[in-house]
């Protein structure tokens, strides 16, 4: 749900969707209204061992008119066995005013009656009718417990929970839905049969649903399901849960883990699609945001500005400062940690003789037998030798703590180490990058970042938009082309404004000096100039071109320009470490390349943690489905 990039477009997107939010907060209350609105929905449900599902649903209903009561439709429908479902009433109650009200079953009521439900059933499923008459700005909390079968089935494999807790058919809104599933024969038996619980759920893209490992529960929440909408809850869990329900010979579970990656899949690509929309269509008018980015554009050329720096040379041939090259790659990044500084880090670190890098032959089990693929592989070496905090820290991301005793580690088991764990690989992540910040804000090379100005502009940019966008509502969008140039007059003030930067002296000499150090390890071979005869100076300047950002083809002609006999042993291998980094081995690209392309991989696992999930392991609600049984809806008479 994330998106990687510099803090100037990641706090420009912020804004936008700032102002896209107030566009929500300034629609009509009244459209969400008729006679009552359902501020909170919650509802409980217990997959017994039997396969029956146990639920009891709340609804809170605020009144905005006088009605008789309030009415469920619970729909009868095949599931995906063939069998029909069905739902029998148990238990009906009303809190308001403080105290609640056990309601009795009758077999009819007038209008005007109260405590009282009726319950009646057709072909196409049940009614339930619960008398509460209510006056216009009453609010009453309404309980319905049942029991429903079909909604849970058996197969070879599996079982599965298959259910719309919320059909689409409801009068009105449901708004803040909390759901709560849990399984009556999860603790008297275990997953011994190969099976696990997986969930996933289908309806508003901004629900959520999570498993409890510990509880064997699975919770799902959505902010609003609109009318005409629904929401259900799909879940795969161990067959030994419903020990008495009559099981399919049917294998079941790859078909539902494709059918929900699918789903899973287009759904985040709406979500991906739904942000840029988001992102491009939100501001206001013509006028005033352009008086305002020229406003911004004078502040941030005139007060903005850094002072000169005294180095002008078009080359620079050396370290540019004792900081760490993590540092350095943040510096000129504005503030951001880029994925070559993870990249530099482990170089220094092999160059420190902390770590070292080599090629591990894998043997994997293929159509025609076994083969074998090339892998880079990472070796603790000496955890003590690593002194500097973000040195540790780099250590601890990828190798845990010294407590855990791991001493090696594979590029493609760093991807699975963020999969497996994405809470925690961010938490390490973002410890390394706190501890490079740290280092970066002590050295007081930035002045100012601003964070005032920025404050400043972005409320005036909100402002502006909330102002244009009524005034674009109330021309009945007939100012399309007002409301596009003007959004597109903010964007950019606001970019502008994000960029609003004060380097010190300091700060402008050692970036002018890395810009000049990048220039000249890229123009080296061109220039024909000798390797400096200090080579561990030469060592730490490979460092750096990776900090720096050079490619991966300038870093390999940095070490071709060391003669061989200087930086290899007689045995043709490695003398220095630090050049396992620059070149390839056998099909692999080279580490460098390699270990930017896992960094990116690792953190997309990090950042989709929370989208949805075709696995099962929770996330966000996906499209599709529709399968559940149950449904329906309900409303007022």
């Amino acid at each position: 749900m994330s998106i990687v990039s510099g803090h100037v477009g990641l706090r420009a997107r912020h804004v936008l969707a700032v102002v896209a939010c107030a566009l929500c907060m300034l629609v009509p209350a009244a459209a969400y209204a008729d006679s009552f609105e359902m501020p909170a929905v919650g509802i409980h449900a217990t997959v017994q061992p039997d396969g029956t599902l146990a639920v009891t649903e709340t609804r809170t209903f605020e009144f905005d008119d006088d009605i008789n009561g309030v009415y469920w439709t619970i729909p009868t429908s095949q599931n995906e066995q063939g069998a029909e479902s069905s739902v029998q009433i148990s238990d009906v109650s009303v809190a308001e005013d403080g105290a609640t009200i056990p309601f009795a079953p009758a077999q009819s009521a007038e209008a005007g009656e109260s405590g009282v439900y009726t319950v009646s059933t057709s072909e196409d499923g049940l009614e339930l009718k619960v008398f509460t008459p209510q006056e216009d700005g009453d609010t009453a909390q309404v309980t319905v417990s049942y029991r429903m079968t079909g909604a849970v089935m058996a197969w070879v494999d599996t079982a599965e929970l298959y259910w719309q807790f919320v059909g689409p058919d409801w009068e009105e809104d449901s708004c803040d839905v909390e759901l709560t599933v849990d399984f009556a024969g999860a603790s008297a038996s275990s997953a011994s049969d190969g099976s696990s619980l997986h969930a996933w759920a289908h309806g508003p893209l901004d629900g959520t649903v999570t498993i409890d490992e510990a509880a064997h529960a699975v919770r799902c929440a959505v902010p609003r399901v609109h009318e005409g909408e629904f929401a259900e809850v799909r879940a795969a869990f161990p067959v030994s849960w419903v020990p008495t329900l009559q099981a399919s010979a049917e294998i079941r579970l790859d078909k539902i883990l494709d059918e929900e990656q699918a789903w899973a899949e287009e759904a985040n690509a709406r979500r991906e699609q739904a942000r840029t929309v988001l992102a491009a269509g939100s501001v206001a008018q013509v006028g005033l945001p352009a008086l305002f980015l020229a406003i911004i554009g004078y502040l941030k050329f005139t007060r903005g500005r850094s002072p000169k720096p005294v180095f002008q040379e078009t080359y620079f041939r050396d370290v540019p400062s004792a900081d760490h090259p993590a540092v350095i790659a943040t510096f000129m990044d504005d503030g951001d940690v880029p994925n070559r500084a993870f990249v530099a880090t482990l170089m220094k670190l092999t160059d420190d003789r902390v770590i070292s890098l080599d090629v591990q032959a894998i043997e994997e089990d293929g159509l025609f037998g076994t083969k074998q693929r090339d892998e880079y592989r990472l070796h603790l070496v000496d955890r003590d030798a690593a002194t500097d905090s973000i040195d540790r820290a780099a250590l601890d991301l990828y190798f845990g703590d010294a407590e855990d005793g791991v001493t090696e580690i594979r590029f493609d088991q760093m991807k699975d180490a963020a999969a497996d764990d994405a809470e925690g690989y961010n938490d390490r992540v973002e410890n390394m990058k706190a501890e490079i910040r740290a280092a970066l804000e002590m050295r007081m090379l930035v002045r100012t970042d601003g964070g005032s100005f920025k404050a400043v502009a972005v409320g005036i940019a909100a402002a502006l938009f909330i102002a244009s966008l009524v005034f674009f509502f109330a021309t009945d969008l007939a100012n399309f082309p007002a409301f596009i140039i003007s959004t597109a007059l903010l964007v950019v003030a606001v970019v502008v404004a994000m960029t609003y930067r004060v380097y010190s002296q300091e700060g402008v000499e050692l970036r002018e000096r890395c810009e000049a150090l990048k220039r000249w390890l890229e123009d080296f071979t061109r220039l024909n100039e000798a390797v400096p005869g200090d080579l561990v100076l030469w060592n730490k300047l490979l460092v750096m071109a990776v900090a720096l950002g050079v490619s991966d083809e300038v870093l390999r002609q940095l070490a071709d320009a060391v003669p061989r006999d200087l930086r290899e042993d007689a045995y043709g291998g490695y003398y220095y470490p630090i050049y396992w980094w620059c070149y390839p081995h056998g099909r692999l690209h080279a580490p460098t390349h390699e270990m930017n392309e896992v960094q990116t991989a690792s953190m997309a696992e990090v950042a989709t943690s929370l989208d949805s999930s075709g696995a099962g392991t929770g996330g966000g609600f996906s499209v599709g489905g529709g399968g559940g049984v149950g449904g329906g809806g309900g409303g007022t008479f």
